[in-house]
């Protein structure tokens, strides 16, 4: 005589029921409502939250070339310098 087995979809449906903390903060989102714990951001940590690939004509290039050449600083960290100072700058204007 077979042994008949129980789905264990099934048993893992019947505990993992959400709390109603969990459904306020899906529906929130669906709303598109973002809710956001106020985070403090390490400006040293590791670089690894994002990339983005950035294409550039050839003269971008050069221009990038030549003023990462003259401040000593390699490519991306010229890049990275530039787009803080300007965040700076548009903040302090604001």
């Amino acid at each position: 005589m077979p042994k008949r087995r129980e789905p264990a979809l099934a048993i893992k449906e019947a505990s993992n029921t959400p709390t109603p903390a969990q459904i306020e903060a899906f529906a929130a989102g669906a709303d598109g409502e973002v809710i956001t714990q106020n985070a403090i951001l390490d400006s040293d940590a590791s670089r690894d939250f994002k990339a983005i690939r950035l294409p550039f004509n050839e003269y971008e290039y050069r221009q990038l070339e030549e003023a990462s050449r003259r401040t000593g600083r390699s490519k991306l960290n010229f890049i990275r310098y530039a787009m803080l100072k300007m965040a700076a700058e548009t903040n302090e204007n604001i």
